[in-house]
């Protein structure tokens, strides 16, 4: 008897070990991680033509990022496009899952939710028409300013005039980059201010028609985007935040910006 109690214990060891054992080389149950994001900031988030979308007919860096990141995670990513000032909010009420939309870290932004590891260095840029008699944000005084609602160029421009150390005719706040720079094209406005990335891709997009300038005074200073989360999601930011790591060290990002600056124009 005693025996067959032991044996039966043993087997009993067994098979829980076995079975241990194989859940621990089952892959994660696969999961949908809704990413929110603004779709009118090349290269980092625009629609993409001829196909081209890498989730959806979404495509940029951030959406390339996320999508291998979502690779490494077991989970399907799920883009929902919306202006970029009611981004927060909506990983605020759980309406978004992360955050990736060229958001640069702040410490204002920091203090309602968590950012992920820096992957891109930016800075802000004023883009204006050729031949324009503008050479750095002070020559703006008294001129009519585009910028995209809720960025760290609206909240820069927006402080010096109140401020008073550069006032403007008018600020105009655009829900979209693409819709600012038409406006300028078409001579409504002066100047726009955007990020270093996103100007680029303009001028690239109207070589003719436009110029883009740092301010020489260091009006802005240097910028970093990250992804953002909410404040009690931490294990989900520390999974990205591995991810994302390996593939900046791994020059991923690098050549994403490359690959999106030599093979796409600006919607």
């Amino acid at each position: 008897m005693k025996k067959l109690i032991l044996l039966t214990a043993l087997l009993v060891a067994v098979m829980a070990f076995a079975a241990c054992t194989a859940g621990g080389n089952q892959e994660p149950e696969r999961r949908t991680l809704v990413m929110g994001t603004s779709a009118g900031f090349f290269p980092f988030e625009f629609i993409a033509d001829d196909g081209r979308g890498v989730i959806g007919h979404y495509a940029g860096i951030d959406v390339s990022l996320a999508a291998r990141i979502g690779e490494y995670l077991n989970a399907d990513i799920v883009i929902q496009d919306q202006e970029f000032a009611g981004l927060i909010f909506a990983l605020q009420s759980r309406e978004i899952d992360f955050i990736a939309a060229g958001m640069t870290i702040r410490p204002d932004r920091a203090e309602m939710v968590n950012f992920s590891v820096p992957y891109f260095t930016a800075g802000q840029r004023v883009v204006v028409l050729q031949n324009a008699p503008f050479n750095s944000v002070a020559d703006l005084e008294g001129m009519i300013v585009g910028v995209q609602l809720g960025t760290t160029a609206d909240i820069a421009i927006t402080d010096s005039h109140t401020e008073g150390n550069v006032t403007f005719q008018e600020i105009l706040r655009y829900n979209q980059p693409v819709t600012a720079i038409m406006d300028l094209l078409s001579g409504s406005i002066d100047a726009v201010v955007i990020d270093a990335p996103v100007a680029r891709g303009f001028q690239a997009n109207y070589p003719d028609q436009l110029h883009i300038f740092y301010d020489p005074n260091n009006f802005f200073g240097p910028e970093q985007f990250g992804m953002a989360f909410h404040l009690e999601d931490t294990e989900l930011l520390a999974e990205f935040n591995e991810v994302l790591s390996r593939l900046i060290a791994e020059g991923y990002v690098d050549y994403l910006y490359n690959y999106y600056m030599t093979e796409f124009t600006p919607e």
